[in-house]
C-alpha cells in the first residue's frame, strides 16, 4: 500500500469538531466546516487536533502553529475554490455547474472551432505551471472580429485558465511549506524543555501533544494540497488546449502598407495644373533665344599698287 493511499485511508476516519460543527467532505474523508468551525484536524484533545489555533506563549512555537493553522484554513477551502472556477465557466457555456474539466474542454473546443471556421483563430500560451513563480497566461485573438457573446465566452475562458493555474502553483507552494514544517517540528521538539521550563510538566506535555498532532495532520494536509494541485492543473490544461484554434492566421506576414495617397488638388484646380495657374489661362509663349549672328566677313586684302615709272 502506498503512503498516499495509507494517508487517505486514515483520513476517512478523521472528523473535525468545534461545538456541534461536523461536515462530511469528499473522497479524502476530510471535512469542511462552516466559518468559525474546525477546518482540518486529526483526533485528539489538543487544539491542533480540533482545528484550532494553538498558542503556547513562546514566539517561536506560536509562529509555527499560526502558519500551520493558516494552511489548514486555506486547504479546507481549496477544493471549493477549484470547483468554483469550473462552475463560473460552465454558466457561460450553458453546461451543468458540476461539469468536469474534460466536459468543459470538449464544449469550449466545439465553440472555438466554430469561431475558427468563421475566420477567428485563438492562441493561448500558459507558462509557469511547473515552477514556483506566478504563472503566465496570454490569449491572442486574430482574424474576424468577435461578436459580444463570443467575446464574453473568450474572456471567461481566459479568466478560468488564469485562476486554475494560480491555484495549482499556490497548492504546490503549500505542499513545500508542509515539507518544511515537518523539519521544524523535529527542531521544536528538542527545545520544549528549555522554552517551557517555567511552565512545568503540564505545559510541556500540552506543547508536545500539539506538536504530535501536527505531525499526524501534516501528511493529511499534504494529500489535500496534492489533490487540488492536480485538479487545478488539469483544468488549466484542458481549457488552454480548447483555445488552440490557430489555422495559420498568426503565421501570416502583416499586410503591406499601401502607397501614400497623392495630395488632393486645391478647389478650382485640375490635376496637372500647377498651383497659381488660373483655369483657362494660357501660358505665354516662351521667348526664343536670339539666333546667333554669322561671323562677319573679313575685308578683302588691299590690292598691290601698280609699279610706278619713277620707282626704282
Amino acid at each position: 500500500m502506498s503512503v498516499t493511499t495509507r494517508f487517505r485511508n486514515i483520513a476517512r476516519v478523521v472528523t473535525l469538531s468545534a461545538g456541534t460543527c461536523l461536515y462530511p467532505l469528499t473522497a479524502t474523508g476530510l471535512v469542511v466546516a462552516a466559518t468559525g468551525c474546525a477546518i482540518l484536524s486529526s483526533p485528539g484533545p489538543s487544539a491542533v487536533s480540533q482545528g484550532q489555533k494553538y498558542q503556547s506563549g513562546d514566539p517561536t512555537f506560536d509562529e509555527f502553529f499560526s502558519n500551520l493553522y493558516d494552511m489548514q484554513i486555506e486547504l479546507g477551502r481549496a477544493p471549493a475554490s477549484e470547483k468554483e472556477i469550473r462552475q463560473e465557466l460552465a454558466k457561460k457555456v450553458k453546461l451543468d455547474e458540476g461539469s468536469s474539466a474534460s466536459m468543459l474542454g470538449k464544449k469550449i473546443g466545439k465553440k472555438t472551432e466554430e469561431l475558427a471556421t468563421a475566420g477567428t483563430g485563438l492562441k493561448m500560451e500558459v507558462s509557469g505551471l511547473d515552477g514556483d513563480d506566478d504563472p503566465g497566461v496570454k490569449l491572442s485573438v486574430k482574424g474576424k472580429d468577435l461578436d459580444e457573446d463570443a467575446k464574453s465566452m473568450v474572456s471567461a475562458l481566459e479568466s478560468a485558465v488564469k485562476s486554475a493555474a494560480k491555484l495549482h502553483v499556490r497548492m504546490k507552494k503549500i505542499k513545500k511549506a508542509l515539507d518544511q514544517a515537518n523539519g521544524q517540528i523535529l527542531a521544536l521538539e528538542g527545545t520544549v524543555d528549555g522554552a517551557f521550563r517555567k511552565g512545568g510538566p503540564k505545559k510541556k506535555s500540552e506543547v508536545r501533544k500539539n506538536l504530535d498532532d501536527a505531525k499526524k495532520l501534516i501528511p493529511l494536509m499534504a494529500v489535500r494540497a496534492e489533490e487540488v494541485s492536480e485538479a487545478s492543473k488539469t483544468t488549466a490544461k484542458k481549457l488552454s488546449e480548447a483555445a488552440q484554434t490557430d489555422t495559420g492566421q498568426f503565421d501570416q506576414p502583416p499586410p503591406a502598407e499601401p502607397p501614400p495617397a497623392e495630395p488632393e488638388p486645391e478647389k478650382g484646380e485640375k490635376k496637372g495644373e500647377k498651383k497659381g495657374e488660373k483655369k483657362g489661362e494660357k501660358k505665354p509663349p516662351a521667348e526664343k533665344p536670339p539666333a546667333e549672328k554669322p561671323p562677319a566677313e573679313k575685308p578683302p586684302a588691299d590690292k598691290p599698287k601698280p609699279p610706278s615709272d619713277f620707282e626704282p
